[in-house]
């Protein structure tokens, strides 16, 4: 036993050293693993994958070697430098399967020193609506395909497939684009996606049947078209309106048709059009019938027997109705919630004005636009250019025809042309002549001057016509006296006869006197 202890002794003696240099000596630091990183980290066959390496110190001088899985994808090798690997690109090998795999560096006998994981995708069309109708756009996405190569995208609208697009596949073996669905009958169509090489996938876009109106909110009378997409194909559709079949429609062999109708006379209210099929499956879209004004004319005169027509409006109301701001009736709604009613237009100034009916709960407006042509002017009669006249003459004109009846005349005075300040201007004649009033007569005029009369024309709706030419005149002097004349004679006639009265009775008073003396 003591020969084993003694011989024991110098190991026990040599690792206490070791312990104690290990103490003294400088700390080295652990040496990094080598590693890799790659992008992308996800493709297909065909797909460039850059890789960079890393902490590759330990085998500068080497030539290491490049795998996907167990396929030496660069023959070369990789010489290392600086303690880092060169960035290099493989191409992921042909007919790779979807799934995981594994790109790896190794040294010349085989050990790997770094990897990474890389994914290749199924191959598969991904659509962002997999439930649509007639007209939407679809985006449509390809995974999985060979890296560069061309990729035909068909939809079957029909057993004959439409080609939507042809276009390479990008690095990671993507292509994506948007189309618009195309005329489909109701149910599940295919979208295929393939390549030159045999690849392809495929999806199904289900189609649902869709209503479309044009007029949403229409008036009765109007024109209204409703159109049907992804429906079954060859059938035929029954359109009703308020529980009554107004129309049918054929569709077509990929599922359209196209079913017009006039909107009936029927009260103002919110609608449900119901679409039934062969199978009896009934679709509805809703549609606002709106109250509705009409005029018999929009342009004319006034004076007009106007015509107004209403639709839609409440029934057994009273519907009144106003001409701008003047009331001109009220008349009841019949039971189709419709009225009829004339009225003159009155007199009002040329130009657009609202015509307004209401029953309470329905407002409709309409403009309707007085004439604004001017009358003609009136043709000169008397008095006669450069002639002589009395102190209160009389003027007289050609009457005018105007649509907007009656017509008013207005007739000026003046003793210098322009008229600037007439002695007399008579407005709203509603005759063609007019007489000068006594305290109307004209003096009579001085030798070598003249009068000047003029006429023009308005229609009721305040058209002002142009002036007549100026006509020159002269008032000639009067032979008989002023008429105050008449009174201060008369007062002198009385006044006389007083003194004679007084003279007679004072001498018929001194005869007596006498007589009795």
């Amino acid at each position: 036993m003591m020969k084993m202890k003694t011989r024991a002794m110098p190991a026990l003696i040599i690792g206490l050293i070791m312990v104690m240099l290990a103490a003294v000596a400088p700390a080295r630091p652990a040496l990094a693993a080598p590693s890799i990183s790659i992008s992308p980290s996800s493709g297909v066959a065909g797909t460039a994958v850059l890789i960079s390496g890393a902490s590759f110190s330990s085998y500068a001088g080497d030539r290491l070697s490049v795998f996907f899985d167990n396929i030496r994808v660069i023959s070369d090798g990789v010489a290392v430098s600086g303690g880092s690997i060169p960035q290099m690109t493989l191409l992921v090998p042909e007919n790779t399967l979807p799934g995981n795999h594994v790109i790896s560096i190794k040294d010349s006998s085989g050990i790997v020193l770094a990897q990474s994981q890389f994914y290749v995708a199924q191959k598969e069309i991904v659509l962002d609506k997999w439930s649509s109708t007639v007209g939407s756009i679809i985006t449509v996405s390809c995974i999985g395909f060979h890296a560069g190569k061309e990729v035909t995208i068909q939809y079957y609208s029909t057993e004959i497939p439409e080609t939507l697009t042809t276009q390479p596949a990008s690095n990671a073996g993507e292509c994506t684009l948007q189309f618009t669905v195309t005329a489909s009958t109701t149910g599940s169509h295919k979208i295929v996606a393939n390549n030159a090489l045999g690849e392809t996938a495929e999806t199904y876009l289900e189609i649902t049947p869709s209503l479309k109106i044009n007029l949403p909110i229409a008036n009765i009378g109007d024109k209204i078209n409703i159109l049907g997409t992804g429906f079954a194909g060859n059938d035929e559709v029954d359109i009703q309106l308020h529980g009554t079949n107004i129309t049918f429609a054929q569709v077509s062999d990929r599922g359209s048709f196209v079913a017009v109708f006039y909107v009936p006379v029927i009260k103002a209210g919110m609608y449900s059009i119901a679409i039934e099929d062969s199978s009896q499956v009934t679709r509805w879209i809703d549609f606002t019938v709106a109250a509705k004004i009409t005029l018999g004319k929009t342009t004319g005169e006034v004076g007009l027997k106007l015509q107004v027509d209403g639709t839609g409006f409440d029934v057994g109301s009273l519907a009144k109705i106003n001409y701008d701001n003047e009331e001109m009736t009220a008349v009841t709604v019949d039971d189709n919630g419709a009225f009829s009613f004339y009225f003159d237009v009155p007199v009002s100034l040329a130009g657009a004005h609202i015509i307004t009916v209401t029953d309470g709960i329905n407002t409709k407006q309409a403009v309707f636009t007085v004439e604004s042509e001017a009358p003609p002017v009136p043709e000169i009669y008397v008095p006669k250019p450069r002639s002589m006249v009395g102190a209160q003459a009389t003027f007289a004109w050609g009457s005018v025809y105007d649509p907007s009846e009656p017509v008013a005349y207005t007739l000026q005075i003046s003793r210098t042309k322009d008229f600037v300040q007439p002695v007399l201007e008579k407005k709203g004649l509603s005759f063609s002549e007019y007489t000068l009033g006594t305290k109307e007569a004209l003096l009579p005029n001085r030798q070598f001057t003249y009068y000047y009369w003029r006429v023009r024309a308005t229609d009721s709706a305040s058209n002002d016509g142009l002036w007549s030419d100026a006509v020159a005149f002269q008032v000639k002097p009067s032979n008989t006296l002023p008429q105050w004349t008449d009174y201060v004679l008369i007062g002198f006639g009385i006044l006389l006869a007083i003194m004679l009265a007084s003279r007679i009775r004072k001498a018929t008073k001194s005869v007596k006197t006498v007589k009795e003396t």
